[in-house]
């Protein structure tokens, strides 16, 4: 009761105090521009979803998103300390006081800089120019394929993202949005300056760019957040049509070996999108299982650790289309047959079981689940990007909660049989060890 009692605190300050209206502002033609002015903060954010994703490149281009957004990052410019020595926007900007990163995603890439409000401009500035006029040198390019070789390698050490880009591949048909986000090295090695060119050129585009500034704007002197995307090409950006044969196969069940030390279960479900009238209800379900799956592997649910130190959990990929779930398993917990079975069992009942009952508890977890993974200001910048590239104005975290809110048990027992029957499940297993059997309950 201690957790459910935390939870509904969270709920009451945050729908009735602190609100997260993103305010839309004046934009050059084809750009949406939202921000969140929060003057008590010492730091300013700028997210710039652009549609240049997964979803745009050709199955021979695997990797050339990830690709073109490295070597933004890795684009010389001159140095804020007036010195003019050239080096790395990456370099300049944690020079400068702040950060830059980047997020291949199914549809979108998205580029998010923070950093001192004094020096912000000064970094905006050195993201612009480097934004609108990257440089593909061949120099420039090896050290962007050098960067992307490291995090594909990272990648392939943890077991739940080689989970999850395996279910990706198989649960995105006819298009390339399930490719591994970093592509494989054997692919990025053979890009020229042109293909880059070209892939920036036609997706780099203004009618598609969403940028969402958050923190203390105003303290940010000299900063021109609505010409950031200035100098991208006009227009719009479209996807790649793909066309792929269904490989014949009764199983639902990818099995890879990585370099791993015990297995890992990742099982993917549909769900709704966030414009669903389900939304609501299968975000309490997510919760649910995240809780309950942590209650039978007796793991604490500690939500200031990472997706991949928590053991076990379930997210909701609201954001993505076709939107799912993922809930996924370490099996180093236990027994991995037992443990796997007993988390699949859980979802199962789910789908199956009738739910009724005050729904009071269930719902104050959900919005303070929500809430504490969704704290920091780049998660604030990114949720009022995702609303404001859908067109969906006004208070999104009120939204959400109006959704949680709304849901009644009815809905509950549709969503879950009509959405968490059938998974879709990855096993990634040590390369020495024997396969697991069975997990299926």
């Amino acid at each position: 009761m201690r957790r459910a009692g935390r939870f509904a605190v969270l709920l009451g300050v945050f729908a009735f105090g602190a609100s997260a209206a993103a305010a839309p502002l004046p934009a050059p033609a084809g750009v949406t521009l939202v921000e969140q002015p929060d003057p008590a903060a010492d730091l300013v954010g700028t997210e710039v979803l652009l549609q240049a994703g997964l979803d745009r490149q050709t199955p021979r281009q695997n990797g050339l998103a990830a690709l073109v957004a490295e070597t933004i990052l890795h684009t010389p410019v001159s140095s804020s300390s007036g010195s003019g020595r050239a080096q790395s926007l990456l370099d300049a900007i944690s020079a400068n006081g702040g950060s830059l990163t980047y997020v291949v995603e199914p549809r979108h890439v998205r580029f998010y800089l923070e950093g001192l409000a004094s020096g912000f401009a000064s970094s905006l500035s050195m993201f612009h120019g480097a934004l609108v006029k990257p440089d593909f040198s061949s120099e420039t390019l090896k050290a962007a394929r050098s960067a992307l070789d490291e995090k594909i390698a990272q990648n392939q050490r943890l077991a739940l993202s080689v989970g999850i880009d395996m279910l990706n591949r198989a649960f995105h048909q006819n298009s390339d949005a399930g490719m591994p986000p970093y592509g494989m090295p054997q692919t990025i090695s053979g890009f020229s300056s042109g293909d880059a060119k070209a892939f920036y050129g036609e997706h780099y585009r203004r009618g598609d760019a969403v940028l969402s500034v958050i923190g203390n704007t105003a303290a940010a002197t000299g900063a021109n957040f609505t010409e950031l995307a200035d100098g991208l090409p006009v227009g719009t950006s479209a996807p790649i049509t793909v066309r792929m044969a269904t490989l014949p196969s009764n199983s639902q069940q990818i099995i890879a070996r990585r370099d791993v030390p015990v297995p890992w279960l990742v099982a993917q479900y549909p769900a709704p999108d966030m414009r669903s009238k389900d939304f609501g209800a299968m975000l309490i379900l997510t919760a649910f299982m995240q809780r309950t799956l942590g209650d039978v592997s007796e793991v604490p649910a500690i939500a200031t650790r990472g997706a991949a130190q928590r053991g076990v959990g379930a997210f909701y990929n609201f954001d993505t289309y076709p939107a799912n779930v993922i809930i996924y398993v370490d099996g180093g917990l236990g027994d991995p047959t037992r443990t796997f079975a007993t988390a699949l069992t859980v979802v199962n009942v789910l789908g199956h079981a009738k739910l009724g009952g005050d729904l009071t508890e269930m719902k104050a977890f959900a919005a303070g689940r929500f809430l504490e993974d969704t704290q920091t200001m780049q998660d604030r910048a990114w949720l009022a990007g995702v609303f404001a590239a859908r067109h969906e104005n006004g208070d999104y975290l009120a939204t959400i909660l109006k959704a949680i809110d709304s849901t009644t048990a009815t809905d509950l027992q549709r969503v879950a049989g009509r959405y968490l029957g059938a998974p879709t499940i990855a096993l990634v297993l040590p390369r020495s060890q024997p396969t697991v059997q069975n997990p299926t309950p």
